[in-house]
Order: structure tokens, then C-alpha cells, then sequence
């Protein structure tokens, strides 16, 4: 079983098993973005991610979504919540200048032109003290109870309403789509650098 990465020993990477990634923060958020996007297929999200994650060349197809897991968890050592739930707490759109604002106070990060990897970036957006992304964070995860007052019901109600996320089911992909998306990749996969070039 291959050790998991630890910031304080190891140094950080720019490469899965062998395969350039690009590591600039951004570029990580871009690949969450494409994961999440309700508008695209799982095929066409699949295939932007690789894309994105790798550069120069794109490892086999059967290989892409263990290096994008990888990339996309890597950083995070917690023990996963057993408890599911449908209510999206966090989105880099909606919640762009309470993430931009959190690491300037906190860190004195610009994050308009800092240039920073991705394992950095998530793990410091991960250990954030109390500030407004928190804040409304809390606010989406909390839940109405019945012993709460009809006065704070409606005030959580209004609050979770103003900073809901929401999020639309994918339409399957067509036989079609997936035939473009296949000549896509092989085109991808033939423009990309040679190893060594």
C-alpha cells in the first residue's frame, strides 16, 4: 500500500506515476468546477478533467479517473462522514470573494496573483479560522428542527434560501456525444508532447 503524502516530509508533486500534472491551484478549482457541472455529461466532465490535470500526456483511459482521485482527495487525511447528505455546502463561484476575502485576512494571500499547488491551496482552505465562508457555510449544513422558534425557523429558512447552491440532475450522454468525445481524446492524445520533447 503506497504511504499517503504528508506536507511536512514530503515534497510536494508534479507528477502521477510518472505522468507531468499541472499543480497550480486553479487549475485545481477548474477541474472541481468541470466535476460538479450539472450542464455537462459525466463523459464530458471525465475527459475536461483529464485534460486539464495532465498537459503534456494523458495516461490510458482505464488509469484517468484513479490519477484524478488521487489529485483531487490526496491532500485531505480526514475520515470521510458516513452521514450523505444532498445539501451542497461550498462553490467556487457563488463563494468566490469569501474565499479570496478568508486568505487575505487569514494568510495575506492574494489569491488574483499568487501562484500556489494545489495540495497548498486546499489545505489551507481547509483549516480557515471563524470568518463569513464558515459563516454561511454553517448556515447551509445547519437544519430546521421542531424545537427551534417560529421566529428563528423563518430566519434560517431566509438565510439557507439566500445562500442556497443548487444543483440539477445530468442528462446521460448519447452514443453520439460519446463518439465525439472519443475522437476528441485521440486528437487530445496525438497533439500532446512526446515524453522527453
Amino acid at each position: 500500500m503506497q504511504r499517503m503524502f504528508n506536507v511536512l516530509l514530503d515534497k510536494l508533486p508534479d507528477s502521477w506515476n510518472g505522468y507531468p500534472i499541472d499543480t497550480n491551484f486553479r487549475t485545481g478549482i477548474m477541474i472541481s468546477q468541470v466535476l460538479n457541472d450539472k450542464e455537462l455529461s459525466d463523459a464530458e466532465s471525465f475527459y475536461t478533467a483529464a485534460e486539464l490535470l495532465f498537459p503534456e500526456i494523458i495516461p490510458p483511459v482505464d488509469e484517468i479517473k484513479e490519477g484524478i482521485k488521487w489529485y483531487m482527495t490526496e491532500y485531505n487525511h480526514d475520515n470521510p462522514s458516513k452521514e450523505k447528505s444532498d445539501t451542497i455546502l461550498f462553490d467556487y463561484d457563488i463563494d468566490q470573494w469569501r474565499v479570496y476575502a478568508a486568505f487575505l485576512a487569514q494568510y495575506g494571500i492574494d489569491l488574483n496573483t499568487a501562484d500556489m499547488h494545489w495540495f497548498v491551496f486546499m489545505g489551507l482552505l481547509g483549516n480557515l479560522k471563524e470568518c463569513t465562508l464558515t459563516k454561511v457555510m454553517n448556515t447551509r449544513a445547519r437544519k430546521i428542527t421542531p424545537k427551534m422558534s417560529p421566529a428563528e425557523r423563518r430566519a434560517l429558512e431566509k438565510a439557507k434560501a439566500m445562500y442556497a447552491i443548487r444543483a440539477d440532475v445530468k442528462e446521460p450522454i448519447s452514443p453520439e456525444e460519446q463518439k465525439r468525445l472519443n475522437d476528441f481524446m485521440k486528437y487530445a492524445k496525438l497533439n500532446k508532447k512526446p515524453t522527453g520533447a
